[in-house]
């Protein structure tokens, strides 16, 4: 169950953000890809390392995104007052 990241507001998994999260299944992934006893299986954990990277990538674009807006809206008083 996600608990509330008090930093960032987002959800938070077992102490970590999700990018966070992605980036550590990734180099998981990247592991288990080097030491596949078939090329079926390498290809899986492949792929899994690709996805997981696409994720935390994007997952930080998203929150890059929010604290950009919420630095925005923290300027909306200065912004009434001029």
């Amino acid at each position: 169950m996600p608990k509330e990241n008090k930093e960032n507001n987002g959800p938070q998994f077992e102490g970590l953000n999700p990018p966070a999260l992605f980036r550590e299944f990734a180099a998981e992934c990247m592991d288990l890809a080097q030491t596949a006893p078939t090329p079926k299986t390498n290809a899986v954990y492949e792929n899994g390392k690709r996805l997981a990277s696409n994720g935390a990538a994007l997952g930080e674009k998203e929150l890059a995104e929010a604290r950009r807006i919420a630095a925005n809206i923290a300027k909306l008083p200065e912004l009434l007052h001029r």
